[in-house]
């Protein structure tokens, strides 16, 4: 029995650095996929705010909606720039007619 109790013991502990592993992984895996996505958000961002002040107004939010790129990439994720004006006043939490890059990050 004592050999038995060695080997479960042994099975045990690798079991458990084997699950700790698992979910080290997830956690770096997850983390990539938020930076990746993050940068993609970064990306449209700049492209979109074409006067470089740092937020978009409506005019260069739509203007970079229109490009067919983007609207293939909006297709891709199932979100429809038809509703493109109302997206924007839902990113627009201060109500000035701008959203900065915070506010479209939140978004």
């Amino acid at each position: 029995f004592g050999v038995f109790n060695i080997v479960v013991g042994t099975f045990v502990t690798a079991c458990t650095e084997t699950s700790k592993s698992d979910r080290q992984l997830l956690v770096k895996s997850k983390l990539q996929s938020v930076h990746a996505y993050t940068a993609k958000i970064k990306g449209f961002f700049a492209e979109a705010d074409t006067d470089g002040s740092g937020t978009l107004s409506w005019e260069e939010f739509l203007k970079h909606l229109r490009n067919p790129d983007v609207m293939a990439y909006f297709h891709s994720l199932d979100l429809d720039v038809s509703n493109a004006h109302r997206l924007f006043r839902l990113l627009d939490v201060n109500n000035n007619n701008e959203v900065g890059f915070d506010e479209f990050l939140d978004g």
